[in-house]
């Protein structure tokens, strides 16, 4: 039921949403890129997306990329950061403050629409 709530207010993002934002942080959508550049992408970001950053050095192991020390640290250090970042996120008192910022936001925008009126929307003219 609270998960439902949380849908019909869009306070969530699916995890489509996020594997496509994975997907064209890699190949922005406003640069050409052919099929086989986004298959790619798409792959890579799978990768990152389930496993972390290590795994993408596997697959450039296979490809015959000789893999340096400070490639392997710093693909440890991304995934630790994100596994950190993740556990941050899970905490009540992180969700709560999200949901106090958002909230404050939202009054700020009704104040704003209540002092300077509606700027734009359906059926407004100039």
């Amino acid at each position: 039921e609270d998960l439902l709530e949380r849908c019909i207010r869009a306070d969530t993002q699916n995890s489509n949403e996020a594997f496509n934002s994975c997907v064209w942080h890699l190949v922005p959508k406003n640069m050409f890129a052919g099929k086989k550049i986004v298959e790619i992408a798409s792959y890579c970001a799978a990768c990152t997306f389930n496993e972390g950053f290590q795994p993408l050095l596997k697959v450039m192991e296979t490809m015959g990329v000789t893999i340096g020390r400070n490639a392997a640290e710093l693909a440890k250090l991304r995934d630790r950061n994100r596994i950190q970042a993740a556990n941050r996120q899970s905490l009540n008192s992180s969700k709560e403050r999200r949901t106090e910022l958002r909230n404050m936001q939202s009054g700020q925008n009704d104040y704003y629409d209540e002092q300077e009126g509606i700027m734009y929307g359906a059926g407004i003219a100039n």
